[in-house]
């Protein structure tokens, strides 16, 4: 008897929604420094992070998760109340739970382009009506302009609006007046609006308070950039009580796991640490940034935890120079950087090989 596959639902069968091979990643090299992802390679950061791990009681291994003390300390560091907050697998996690809740095939959403590859792919899975506001080029780096953003919301009327502040792989961020204005535009059309924060505090500038003022808003972040979590894949949102019961009712039978909830609810009493290796990480950043300037290569100040750096006719020999010695991204297919080149921050000590190269490469 011959069998088949089922046909799985609309829009998973579309051929294109395809996703990376999964068995086919290569381990990055332990001696090179690895820059190219955005996470926290500050060394003093790790110690505090391996130190709460070497801690862990046994049973947090063996035991189903217990996330009621990380809510309530949780909505302490964030001065809300418990029921103003859901944790996830990352942001990605809280991005998915929107779709889930809010996003049907043929709604209508809207974000930016480039920006975080999981919007695409979300759009895509739950067979959305994707709207992109694209990025424009200028001499100044990536431009988006507002008024575009908040008419195109006004008249498509989406389920659900998504935009990263600071924006990724674009560095640009929205003011507070403008934000406000997106956020209110999104509720005059009835779309939930998700603000990722993911860049928290390396961009200090935040609308997480809002979310008492706006019952439509989900401001979420990442503990794998400032925090030094990437490894464990949790992250947090706030939102009003009545949009987190919603997104509370899509979420897993238990949102992340044991391990994870135990890192990050001893890591919130280690807020000074966290606030101390941004400093040193801002502090290599601009280090960095000045190097590169003085050099005369073009860069963008970017509000994340990364910069771009243009080498322009040097850009072969400075790649081939840096291949044994540091992973980041050679160069961007989006107009708005094309020829620029990304790299995460790092401590003024981990930069300085990297640097001595580059000045090496330009100066010869």
């Amino acid at each position: 008897m011959s069998r088949k596959l089922p046909a799985p639902k609309p829009p998973v069968d579309s051929p294109s929604l395809i996703r990376p091979d999964w068995t086919s990643s290569t381990r990055r090299d332990p001696n090179l420094l690895w820059l190219d992802k955005n996470e926290n390679t500050d060394p003093t950061l790790a110690t505090t992070v391996k130190k709460i791990a070497d801690s862990m009681p046994r049973q947090v291994g063996y035991c189903y998760p217990d996330h009621g003390p990380l809510y309530k300390k949780l909505a302490d560091y964030l001065k809300l109340d418990p029921q103003n907050i859901i944790i996830d697998s990352g942001s990605d996690g809280l991005i998915r739970t929107v779709f889930e809740a809010f996003v049907g095939n043929g709604d209508k959403v809207i974000h930016t382009a480039p920006t975080f590859a999981m919007y695409f792919v979300y759009s895509k899975m739950y067979g959305a009506n994707e709207i992109t506001i694209p990025y424009e080029a200028s001499k100044n780096g990536p431009v988006l302009n507002t008024e575009t953003l908040i008419e195109t919301i006004k008249k498509e009327r989406p389920k659900a609006v998504f935009l990263p502040n600071p924006d990724s792989p674009t560095g640009t961020v929205f003011s507070a007046p403008d934000l406000r204005s997106i956020i209110e535009a999104a509720g005059d059309a009835d779309a939930v609006m998700l603000v990722d924060e993911a860049y928290h505090p390396f961009y200090p500038g935040t609308c997480l308070p809002w979310v008492t003022e706006y019952p439509h808003l989900l401001v979420t972040r990442s503990t794998g950039k400032a925090w030094g979590l990437a490894g464990y894949r949790i992250g947090y949102g706030a939102a009003s009580k009545e949009l987190a019961a919603i997104l509370h009712k899509v979420k897993a039978m238990y949102e992340v796991g044991a391990v994870p909830a135990y890192m990050l609810e001893n890591m919130l009493d280690h807020q000074s640490e966290m606030e101390a290796s941004v400093a040193r990480l801002l502090g290599g950043k601009a280090d960095f940034l000045k190097a590169m300037s003085d050099l005369g290569l073009k860069v963008l100040h970017g509000e994340g935890n990364f910069i771009h750096v243009a080498f322009g006719e040097f850009s072969n020999v400075v790649h081939k120079s840096l291949a044994d010695l540091v992973y980041y991204r050679k160069d961007f297919s989006e107009p708005c950087l094309k020829g620029y080149s990304r790299f995460s921050i790092t401590t003024k000590e981990l930069f300085l090989p990297v640097r001595e190269c580059i000045e090496k490469v330009i100066k010869a």
